[in-house]
C-alpha cells in the first residue's frame, strides 16, 4: 500500500484541489487530508519530520504540498498551483520534485500533474437553462498587447488558438521576450472581456454574469460570491463556458474540474489536450471562435434534452477512478526525484 499526505498550511488552497481532497481510498493507495492550519499543526509537522528524516524506511508514504506552504524535498512533490515554473521563486527552482498544474504554451513543463474529477453530481434537470460564467479579468495595461489586440482581434475572434502559437508572438518579436508570459496572459483576459460583452448583446437573459469587475460593461452581472456552494449552484444543470486557464492552455484546471464535479455541463474553448482528454465528445464541448460558441450555445438551447445527453456523455467520460489512480502514480513517481 502506498499512501499519500496533503501536509499544506492553509485552508484557502483547499478548494483549489475541488473533490480530490475528499479521496480516501483507490485500489492500493491511501489518502489523508492534513491540510489547514488545524490539522497541520496538530499532526503535519510530525508526519512531515519523520518522512524526511527518515525518507528510506518510509519509501512508500508521499507529502503533497502546496505553493511552497512548506517547502519539501524527500519523499514528496511541491505542487504549485499558482502559475506555470515562472511563478516559481528562484531558490526552489532547481528542485526536481517541483510539480505544476498549468500546460506552458511556451516550454513542455515537467511533472505536469493532471487532476481529474472526482465525486460528480448527477444531472439536474432545470426546464429553462442558463449560460453561466463565473470569474474576473485582469487589466493589465500594457500598451503592446492593446496595440496587438486593435491589430488582431479579427484573426483571435476567427480562431481562438493562435495566441498560443509561438509564430504569433514572433510576428512582433516578443516571442524571446521576458514578458512572454505575462504579455499572453494579458492578451487572454482582454479576448475574455470582449467575448462576454459580445455574447452579452446575443444571449441577453440567458447569460448569467458573476464577477465584480463586469459591471461597468454588464450592468446586469451579479457580484463576485466565494462560497463554493453558491458556484456549485449556478453551474448545477447549466450551460457553463470556460475560456481556459489563463496560465496556459490545458484543459482540466481547478475552474473547469469544478464546473463537472458540480453538475454543469463544460462548453470550454479549445485546449492543447482537449482531444485527449475528451475523446469522442471532444468536438461537443469545445468551441474555437466567436461564432462556433455561439452557434453551439442556441443548438444547445434550443433543446434542453441535449444538456441531458451531452452531460450524461460528459459524466461517463470522468467517472472513473483508474484516472486519478494513474494520477497519482505519477505523483508517487515524482516524489523521489529528490531522494
Amino acid at each position: 500500500m502506498k499512501i499519500f499526505f496533503f501536509v499544506f498550511k492553509y485552508n484557502f488552497r483547499r478548494a483549489s484541489f475541488n473533490n480530490f481532497i475528499k479521496v480516501r481510498n483507490i485500489k492500493n493507495f491511501r489518502v489523508y487530508d492534513l491540510s489547514g492550519p488545524l490539522k497541520y499543526y496538530s499532526f503535519g509537522k510530525f508526519i512531515i519530520f519523520f518522512v524526511q528524516k527518515f525518507h528510506l524506511y518510509f519509501k512508500n508514504c508521499v507529502l503533497i504540498s502546496c505553493d511552497a506552504e512548506p517547502i519539501l524535498f524527500k519523499n514528496s512533490i511541491n505542487l504549485w498551483f499558482g502559475g506555470t515554473s515562472y511563478k516559481v521563486p528562484q531558490k526552489f527552482k532547481k528542485l526536481k520534485n517541483n510539480s505544476y498544474v498549468f500546460e506552458n504554451f511556451k516550454k513542455k513543463e515537467q511533472n505536469l500533474i493532471k487532476f481529474y474529477p472526482h465525486d460528480m453530481s448527477k444531472f439536474y434537470h432545470r426546464k429553462e437553462p442558463k449560460v453561466v460564467f463565473i470569474g474576473e479579468f485582469t487589466d493589465h495595461k500594457y500598451g503592446i498587447i492593446n496595440k496587438i489586440w486593435n491589430l488582431e482581434k479579427k484573426n483571435i475572434f476567427k480562431n481562438f488558438k493562435i495566441i498560443d502559437n509561438k509564430n504569433f508572438w514572433k510576428k512582433y518579436n516578443l516571442d524571446k521576450n521576458k514578458k512572454l508570459q505575462p504579455y499572453y496572459i494579458a492578451l487572454k483576459d482582454i479576448l475574455r472581456l470582449n467575448l462576454i460583452i459580445k455574447l452579452n448583446k446575443v444571449l441577453k437573459n440567458d447569460l448569467i454574469i458573476v464577477g465584480n469587475k463586469w459591471k461597468p460593461f454588464i450592468k446586469s452581472s451579479l457580484k463576485s460570491n466565494f462560497d463554493p456552494n453558491y458556484s456549485k449552484s449556478l453551474y448545477k444543470g447549466n450551460i457553463c463556458i470556460d475560456f481556459g486557464t489563463k496560465w496556459g492552455n490545458n484543459c482540466l484546471y481547478p475552474r473547469s474540474i469544478n464546473i463537472i464535479e458540480s453538475g454543469g455541463l463544460l462548453l470550454q474553448s479549445l485546449q492543447s489536450d482537449t482531444k485527449k482528454i475528451f475523446h469522442k465528445n471532444h468536438k461537443d464541448i469545445s468551441f474555437n471562435s466567436f461564432n462556433e460558441l455561439l452557434k453551439k450555445i442556441k443548438y444547445i438551447l434550443k433543446d434542453n434534452s441535449k444538456i441531458k445527453n451531452l452531460y450524461n456523455n460528459q459524466y461517463k467520460n470522468f467517472n472513473k477512478n483508474n484516472l486519478n489512480y494513474k494520477n497519482l502514480q505519477k505523483v508517487f513517481t515524482i516524489s523521489k526525484k529528490n531522494n
